[in-house]
């Protein structure tokens, strides 16, 4: 059995890490983050609170890389998701703008460090930001430092995840062919990895119908004792129901931080009126309600009630905001509590997050989901497995 050494960079609260931590593949390797690095000071205390590694809070440049390596190297495996504004001048390389400075940190970070696979996550728009000129570059920069490159935007909900939150994933390998988290089979194609023409075609997206949603928002937090608006409840209502809430709740220890924000009188009057799936702004939705609460404007998603019998939306950092996000619980006249919205993107209870409710609320947002950190893990194990393989054959 294997340990490969990780470097998470931009590692937020410890979504991927503690996700990567839990994969293994069928020779029982594993994962485990040997060194994090994060800007953001709260979240870093996030993660040595829960992961007790302590990230180093400095921003990443070329001469951190170079001592981390050197101190803590050498890494099997670089993974993070670096801020990106997508931004570029006319005439300019996207990568050379300054605006787009985090994306090729990661870049020269890899270029340092050399790791067998690393993993690159992002916005859904990376692959169309310019036009795709900046995910173009970034194919280009690690073809030239030898990685074989493939991209695609996967759905966590495919992953375990109670969630339909998508993501995009880059991938270099230097072990051979890296199959996507839910991605059936690799496809037969001497052209699987990206040419210089950056065929859309080979861009692999992941929808609901090309594998299994198991779990669902009511499956992930049905346990949980019922809120009202403002009020804090700590203690499970029921013994876990699925193996989901047992993989919750296994060594959890409260305070579950399992309470909800508080509205007024009349915005709660207002969510009383909106059935699941539906939103304030729906004009059958106001019809039903009387004139003085109906909201004027808002977001495509605005004040919309969640589904219960089918994976949550995603979890932004608004999602204790109903004027802002898809997040009003389907039963509850109310946002979604903290420890809601943590367990639609799969961290388990024991879990705490450091910090305001703001605070919490944008670590969770912000966060990869575990358990497609572990999917994502488990494909990286695969790869290299194979390449072992490959390996003793020869």
């Amino acid at each position: 059995m294997t340990v490969y050494r990780s470097l998470d960079l931009f590692s937020g609260c410890g979504g991927l890490s503690l996700g990567m931590s839990l994969a293994k593949n069928s020779k029982g390797d594993s994962i485990s983050t040997a060194c994090a690095i994060d800007i953001w000071e709260i979240a870093c205390k996030t993660f040595e609170h829960n992961l007790g590694l302590k990230p180093l809070c400095e921003p990443i440049d070329d001469d951190l890389i170079r001592r981390v390596n050197q101190e803590n190297g050498p890494f099997d495996i670089v993974v993070g998701g670096p801020p990106c504004q997508g931004f570029s001048t006319a005439g300019k390389r996207a990568l050379d703008d300054d605006r787009n400075k985090l994306v090729l940190a990661f870049l020269r970070a890899i270029e340092i460090t050399n790791p067998k696979v690393f993993v690159m996550e992002n916005v859904t728009g990376f692959k169309t930001f310019q036009n795709g000129k900046i995910h173009e570059e970034v194919v280009l920069f690690a073809k030239k430092l030898g990685y074989q490159v493939r991209s695609a935007i996967v759905l966590a909900s495919l992953s375990g995840v109670p969630q339909r939150r998508k993501r995009f994933l880059l991938v270099g390998s230097k072990v051979g062919a890296f199959k996507f988290p839910g991605e059936q089979a690799l496809p037969h194609d001497e052209n699987l990895f990206e040419s210089d023409e950056f065929s859309l075609e080979k861009f692999f997206v992941q929808k609901p119908e090309n594998g299994t949603e198991k779990w669902t928002f009511n499956d992930a937090t049905s346990d949980l004792p019922a809120l009202k608006a403002g009020q804090r409840l700590e203690k499970y209502k029921t013994p876990p129901k699925n193996s989901l809430q047992e993989y919750f709740r296994k060594g959890s220890e409260l305070p579950l931080d399992h309470f909800a924000v508080g509205h007024r009188e009349y915005f709660i009057e207002m969510l009383s009126y909106i059935p699941q799936g539906k939103s304030a702004l729906d004009p059958e939705v106001q019809k039903t309600m009387p004139k003085k609460l109906r909201p004027t404007s808002g977001f495509k998603n605005s004040y919309q009630r969640i589904v219960g019998d089918a994976p949550s939306p995603t979890i932004t950092r608004n999602f204790t905001t109903p004027s802002s996000a898809n997040c009003i619980h389907p039963s509850q006249d109310r946002a979604l509590s903290i420890r809601e919205g943590a367990r639609c993107q799969s961290f388990p209870d024991w879990f705490y997050f450091l910090g305001t409710t703001d605070e919490k609320r944008l670590q969770i947002g912000n966060a990869v989901p575990p358990l497609l950190g572990k999917a994502i893990g488990e494909s990286i194990l695969n790869a290299l497995i194979e390449s072992k393989k490959t390996k003793t054959k020869a």
